[in-house]
């Protein structure tokens, strides 16, 4: 697909907005500081427009991050994507954290592209737990393997080959953990640019001829865990707690 894609991102402590066509980033608007998302990410969607003279009807398709990630920057994002969606007419599409990071890590100047094995992008989901999923890269080609998964830190080397490479947030916190097992650690924190969903929203479209044949349909977020996700009235309604008996 080459059409117009706009990007959002608001999964971490930063993000922003990016326009995105024909695989070329048009540009990119990052939002000041962290947990700015609130108040920052529309203007940044109104600067892109502005500051690149396209006009919002010229959008083929809204890509946000669906996660997993901060629970409220995940919601900001998604409700900004579903309304400008509404708004404009325009299909959204949600794309995976784990994608973008294990894309942006690929793409990075640091990165040797000579290396061949697994890439596990790895984020913190508490309880002495790590979200993470499978990626194999070979000859430059990067290729999700299965789904997300939560592992044991201690775990780890169960799943991931010797010498693959763990990377992100997650890292940190499990570090002395992780460090015996046979694992290359690397860039224990990543912030997804906006710029990396719009590539990976190409990537998984570029063989949609045209924006018109993109299913409608709500983009669901992807949490660590969905009960986690609740807020204390949902988890409330849902276990019996506090309701009248019939």
């Amino acid at each position: 697909m080459d059409g117009l894609i706009l990007a959002i991102e608001s999964s971490g402590d930063l993000g922003g907005a990016a326009l995105l066509e024909k695989g070329t980033l048009v540009g990119e608007e990052l939002v000041s500081g962290p947990r700015k998302h609130g108040g920052e990410l529309m203007p940044c969607v109104d600067r892109l427009f502005v500051k690149h003279k396209v006009a919002r009807e010229a959008l083929a398709v809204i890509a946000v991050n669906a996660g997993p990630g901060s629970y409220t920057g995940l919601r900001i994002g998604l409700m900004t994507a579903a309304a400008l969606g509404f708004a404009l007419d325009k299909p959204v599409i949600g794309v995976s954290a784990f994608d973008c990071m294990a894309l942006q890590l690929v793409m990075s100047r640091g990165f040797d592209t000579r290396y061949k094995g697994e890439i596990w992008p790895a984020l913190d989901a508490r309880r002495d737990e790590l979200m993470t999923a499978k990626f194999v890269f070979e000859k430059g080609d990067l290729k999700r393997i299965g789904g997300d998964e939560l592992i044991a830190p201690a775990e780890f080397s169960k799943h991931a080959a010797p010498g693959s490479i763990v990377f992100g947030s997650g890292v940190a916190p499990y570090e002395n953990v992780l460090k015996p097992q046979p694992l290359k650690l690397s860039e224990p924190k990543l912030e997804i640019n906006p710029g990396t969903v719009a590539i990976q929203a190409w990537r998984e479209l570029v063989n949609t001829p045209d924006a018109k044949a993109i299913k409608r349909a709500p983009v669901e977020p992807r949490y660590f865990r969905p009960v986690l996700a609740k807020t204390t009235e949902e988890r409330a309604s849902a276990s019996g707690v506090g309701r009248v008996a019939d």
